[in-house]
């Protein structure tokens, strides 16, 4: 796996790439610009805040490194 000019072959360093690379893919970043009202979405179509709670949680590398085994 090529990270700019550095051939990453160590499977740990891929895999501390791959996870990297995905959180800072997924990070929330404060956004300027355009947004919505509060209350743009009726209450029942929002994510709740467990649901929200889960999909923000971070990658493990550990879940990087068996999504890619997973792949082969």
């Amino acid at each position: 796996l090529w990270d700019g000019d550095a051939l990453l072959e160590n499977p740990v360093d891929i895999s501390t790439h791959i996870y990297s690379f995905y959180k800072e893919l997924f990070s929330a970043e404060p956004r300027g610009g355009v947004s919505l009202c509060a209350d743009f979405w009726p209450l029942a179509y929002q994510v709740s805040d467990a649901e929200n709670a889960e999909l923000t949680l971070p990658f493990s590398p550990e879940e990087v490194g068996q999504a890619i085994a997973s792949m082969n």
